[in-house]
C-alpha cells in the first residue's frame, strides 16, 4: 500500500484532474478543478496496487531537447493522410495532426522549423489538454 504522499506525487506527475484509490481498507480521492476548452475529463480510478499500475503504464519524460508541440484541447489524436514521421523536416505552420473534439476536427500546426525528434501520441488515442504530442528540434 502506498502512502498518501506517494499518491499525491502520482497525481501531480500524471497531471490528473481526479485520482481515486481503494486498497486494503483505504479509500482516497484527490480532485483538482481545471479549465478545459472542450469536453469533460473522465476520472482515473486505480484499484489494487496503484503504484505498480502507474509504474507499468507511465512513460518517462522526454529527454529530447527541442520545441514541444502540445495539444490545444482534449480530444482524439489523428495523424494526417500522409502522417508525419520521426525524422521528417517540418516548417513553422505545417499541419502535424488533427484532434477531434465534439465532432469537430482541429488542426495542430508546428510552432517551429526543424526535424520531428519524437512523436508522443498514437493515432486514435485520447490526448489531454496541454499534453506534449511532438518534439521538434
Amino acid at each position: 500500500m502506498g502512502s498518501i504522499q506517494e499518491y499525491a506525487n502520482i497525481f501531480e506527475k500524471l497531471d490528473l484532474s481526479e485520482l481515486s484509490v481503494e486498497e486494503e481498507g483505504l479509500k482516497l480521492t484527490l480532485k483538482r478543478e481545471r479549465q478545459i476548452q472542450a469536453g469533460n475529463t473522465q476520472p482515473v480510478t486505480f484499484t489494487g496496487n496503484a503504484q505498480q499500475i502507474v509504474t507499468q503504464n507511465f512513460e518517462a519524460p522526454v529527454e529530447a531537447i527541442g520545441t514541444e508541440i502540445k495539444a490545444p484541447l482534449l480530444g482524439v489524436f489523428y495523424a494526417n493522410e500522409v502522417p508525419v514521421k520521426e525524422g521528417d523536416e517540418v516548417k513553422k505552420g505545417d499541419v502535424l495532426c488533427s484532434i477531434e473534439a465534439m465532432k469537430m476536427m482541429n488542426e495542430v500546426r508546428s510552432s517551429a522549423d526543424g526535424k520531428v525528434l519524437k512523436i508522443l501520441a498514437e493515432n486514435g488515442a485520447l490526448v489531454e489538454y496541454h499534453q506534449t504530442l511532438f518534439v521538434i528540434g
